[in-house]
């Protein structure tokens, strides 16, 4: 039941970032064979797709706390990645404020 309870939570959690205006380079993997060099810079890729299939499956996340881990990765793996004027970076930074928001320290 409590497990149960965190699925729910966490999938409500993945819905309501995905709603965000700044979410789009988020929803699925990046495509590597149209960014070839992506999994040279990246060596963990995580999106929102993916997030949401271990949050189903059941057994990924214990807490919350893993999934705000997954969830900053995958805003840092776009910074890391992309350039500080590109819009995927600044779609990073409007979610990364936005994870602040639903994960208060």
């Amino acid at each position: 039941r409590q497990r149960n309870h965190l699925k729910s939570e966490l999938l409500s959690i993945v819905r309501k970032t995905e709603d965000q205006q700044c979410a789009w380079p988020f929803r699925e993997p990046v495509d590597t064979t149209e960014v070839t060099d992506y999994l040279n810079v990246i060596k963990d890729p995580i999106d929102l797709s993916t997030i949401e299939k271990r949050i189903r499956k059941g057994d990924w996340y214990k807490s919350k706390e893993m999934l705000h881990v997954d969830m900053l990765r995958m805003v840092n793996n776009c910074k890391i990645y992309n350039d500080p004027s590109s819009p995927y970076y600044e779609c990073a930074e409007s979610l990364e404020k936005f994870l602040k928001e639903i994960f208060p320290p």
